[in-house]
This record gives structure tokens, C-alpha cells and sequence, in this order.
């Protein structure tokens, strides 16, 4: 009966895993799928997930570290370490021309119940005239969302989170300014944990971490959590209301590369990842978009339309999944995992 005991005690411990850093600490908004890429869940903002429903082996898998699958039940208090991804590109020279171009590789994946219902790649160019202060985005295509809503999602929903996302870079002037902003209209608070972490937190509790390490500046945000913590302090009952029925959840990891003057331009613009999630009539949809820069340098506007108008020759509206491999191992991006392609390859026999 001890013996039982034990193996029972074993057994829960594994239902939990924590991920964490090189540091130690926890990261969250770690995708977590089976062997045959179903979504279990997503990892908190302490990096743990609760539940691992049993599987023996998991897939990890978030921009800024290197996706693995390990054996649960090997984990010492489900405890996993996830390495950091090697991963910078060239500084932005500064020479007299209107645009600083950023070029991005953009996943999507559209969960339907935790299981995978579509997923789409492909290159999306940007410009940002920092004279006027004017963030460009090349076309994106409404049938990938319209795609989605003929599988039930929402329409707005889907739309804003695959059109207006999918690849697009997220720009901050500075430090200063976001954490002012998040204190002036969204009631958080900055602590300064160390030179190389900070906390940012609500009257709900912690929402947000940001981390320096290896030259870059990360931020982890509970998105959700802020917003709708927003909405009830500023009396925006309809809001609130229509998020909560929606089960609606947005979180993002986004990352820059560090320099003195502490700005998060379009030059120093490294990933991001948006994960959004809501209710519908047909279930429960989660979207996970992973947005790498990939190229950035100086161009003028007759460059900028060219540029736009070679992406599109070179790769339509979608990448294959052959052209999207050869792109991300030239630019060092980590590869799909084995799950995530087992995932695809069904979604593709099925439709």
C-alpha cells in the first residue's frame, strides 16, 4: 500500500511541469503540445502549467528559446529548462534614406479545442519612417481569416489577431514611456527587481516580467489580465462583460536587441509572440502568432515597393512548408517540431 502510495504521490507531481530560464526563473507563455502536436495549455506568467494530462512526452515550444520534448515523468518536481536560442541580426546602419526596413518571418496556428484546425507561414515586409513616425505594413490576405470563421471563430476576433498581427512588428519609443503608459492608463506599477529583471504588476498581482539577457530585452505580458483589470476600475461594464463571456485570455512575449539609449524601435525589433484565446459556438479558439525579424537595413520608397512586390512574386500569399524551412534554417530560426508537423500533416489530409 506505501508502495502505491508513492507511485501515486509520483504520478501527480508529473501532472505539473514548471519551465524556466537559464536563471531560473520561470517563463511563461510556453506552448505545451502531445507527441502528436494537440495543444495541452500554455504556461502562467510563473511558468507552470498545472496540468499535463498525463502524456509521456511533451513538446516546448516559445520565440527566444529553443523548442524540446522531453519525458515528463523524468523531471526532477516537473521542473524543465529551456535554452536560449541563439539569435541576433546585424546592427542597422545609419545612412540617409527614409525607411528603416524590417523583414519578418511570421507562424501562424489556429487551435479549435486544442486541437490544431489551421496554420499558415510567410514573409511580411515593414517600414517605418521615423521622421514621420509612420509604421508601414506589405498586404496580407483576408482569406486566411476568412478561412477561420467558416470554422466558427469569431469574426472580429479572428481578424484582428490574424490580419492586423500575423507578422507585424511591435514598436515602444523607450522603457520610460511604456511603463508610464501602463501606469497612467492601466494602473501598473514597475519594481525593479535587480539591473537585469524588473516586475510589472496590477492591483490584481504580477502581470508582467521583463528580463535582460544576452543583449536583448524581453518582455512577458499578461495582456489580458491588464485590460480587463482596466475596464472594471474605469466603470467599462460593457467590455468587461463581453470579454468575460468570451473566456477571452491575450498574452505576448516580445524581444529587442539592448542598446544604451534603451529605445524598442523597428531597428532593434527582434520576435514577438501573441497568443489570444476566446469562446465561440463551436468551442474554445486559441491563435499563436511567432513573428521573427529576419533582415533590417535602410531604403528609400521606390525600394520599399520593389521589395513588397518581390516577396509576393517569390512566395504568394503562403509559404510551403519546404520554402518555409529553407528560410528559417537560413535565418536561424528554429525549425517546426516533429509534433507541430505531425499536427500539419493531418490538418492537410483533412482538408
Amino acid at each position: 500500500m506505501a508502495a502505491v502510495a508513492m507511485m501515486t504521490a509520483l504520478s501527480a507531481l508529473a501532472q505539473k511541469i514548471e519551465v524556466v530560464d537559464a536563471d531560473g526563473y520561470g517563463i511563461p507563455q510556453v506552448v505545451v503540445l502531445t507527441e502528436d502536436g494537440t495543444l495541452i495549455g500554455v504556461t502562467d506568467i510563473n511558468g507552470v502549467l498545472s496540468d499535463v494530462k498525463g502524456n509521456a512526452k511533451v513538446t516546448l515550444r516559445l520565440v527566444g528559446f529553443k523548442s524540446q520534448t522531453v519525458t515528463v515523468a523524468s523531471l526532477a518536481e516537473g521542473k524543465v529548462t529551456m535554452e536560449d536560442l541563439d539569435y541576433s541580426l546585424a546592427e542597422v546602419v545609419v545612412k540617409p534614406k527614409p525607411y528603416i526596413y524590417v523583414e519578418t518571418l511570421y507562424r501562424v496556428y489556429v487551435y479549435r479545442n486544442d486541437s490544431l484546425c489551421y496554420f499558415s507561414s510567410g514573409i511580411m515586409p515593414n517600414a517605418y519612417d521615423a521622421k514621420n513616425k509612420k509604421l508601414e505594413h506589405g498586404s496580407y490576405s483576408n482569406a486566411r481569416a476568412e478561412y477561420c470563421n467558416k470554422l466558427g471563430a469569431a469574426a472580429t476576433w479572428s481578424v484582428r489577431a490574424q490580419k492586423y498581427d500575423a507578422g507585424q512588428i511591435t514598436i515602444i519609443p523607450s522603457l520610460e514611456r511604456m511603463e508610464k503608459k501602463m501606469k497612467d492608463n492601466l494602473f501598473v506599477t514597475t519594481t525593479v527587481n535587480s539591473p537585469s529583471r524588473s516586475t510589472y504588476s496590477n492591483p490584481q498581482g504580477i502581470i508582467s516580467y521583463l528580463t535582460r539577457t544576452d543583449g536583448q530585452v524581453r518582455v512577458n505580458l499578461d495582456a489580458g489580465k491588464m485590460q480587463m483589470y482596466a475596464n472594471e476600475a474605469n466603470g467599462e461594464t460593457e467590455k468587461l462583460e463581453k470579454r468575460q463571456m468570451m473566456g477571452y485570455e491575450n498574452q505576448y512575449t516580445i524581444a529587442w536587441a539592448e542598446n544604451e539609449e534603451r529605445t524598442l524601435g523597428a531597428e532593434n525589433f527582434l520576435m514577438e509572440m501573441n497568443h489570444w484565446e476566446y469562446n465561440d459556438h463551436k468551442g474554445h479558439v486559441k491563435f499563436f502568432i511567432e513573428t521573427y525579424a529576419t533582415d533590417h537595413y535602410y531604403m528609400d520608397e521606390k525600394e520599399w515597393k520593389a521589395r513588397k512586390k518581390a516577396i509576393k512574386a517569390d512566395y504568394g500569399s503562403t509559404m510551403t512548408l519546404d520554402q518555409l524551412s529553407d528560410y528559417a534554417t537560413r535565418h536561424n530560426i528554429p525549425a517546426l517540431s516533429p509534433a507541430t508537423l505531425q499536427a500539419i500533416g493531418k490538418l492537410k489530409s483533412q482538408w
